[in-house]
């Protein structure tokens, strides 16, 4: 059973999305930004919260230069029009991610986020037999769009598991921020509503 479920995430499906299926696209001249493991944050003057680990919802920020506070954190970003951001923190200075967008509806898309001290990680099965996202370098991300699927995952550098997410219910055309930080793995689906 365990081989199909590992089956079924890799392999390709052939359905195609639907018309108005897709989350909305940032509106016109602006971009998407959502903070990571930061649980006070201000992006161009909008509050938003990431408890340890997790993914704030995305704000929409005019395209250009704005204002952020991560934290004690303080500076300015430059985003450009249509695409999707993380901001997350790192040795007492602001680091803009770029996100990938989740454009096919008939998948679900992984990001994973290495907040930790690993030099390199990969997101795989528990087991550790099958590669979902390889080599995502420290302060950096990587993204694989998967089928929907129930699975097990583990973030690994080399053969040792530094978290492990059980039972993990990915549906199609949602998209989910896999945080590693030094205490652990976190899932957090990611979305584009806001308060």
């Amino acid at each position: 059973m365990k081989h199909l479920l590992v089956l079924a995430l890799l392999l390709s499906s052939g359905a195609t999305a639907q018309e108005g299926l897709y989350d909305p696209a940032p509106p016109p001249n602006s971009a998407f930004v959502r903070v990571l493991d930061v649980p006070a944050a201000t992006l161009g003057g909008k509050a938003v919260a990431a408890e340890k680990g997790a993914a704030s919802p995305y704000v929409v920020i005019a395209q250009g230069d704005f204002a952020v506070k991560a934290g004690t954190v303080s500076g300015r970003l430059k985003v450009e029009a249509g695409n999707f951001y993380s901001v997350v923190t790192s040795g007492g200075k602001l680091v803009l991610l770029t996100d990938q967008a989740a454009e096919n509806r008939a998948k679900a898309l992984l990001t994973i986020y290495n907040l930790s001290k690993a030099s390199r990680v990969d997101l795989k099965t528990a087991d550790g037999k099958t590669a979902v996202v390889s080599g995502v370098r420290s302060g950096e991300s990587g993204s694989r769009a998967v089928n929907g699927v129930t699975v097990d995952l583990s973030a690994f550098d080399g053969s040792k598991a530094l978290g492990t997410l059980r039972g993990i219910r990915l549906e199609r055309g949602n998209a989910y921020a896999l945080v590693l930080t030094d205490t652990g793995l976190t899932l957090t689906p990611s979305t584009t509503r806001t308060k």
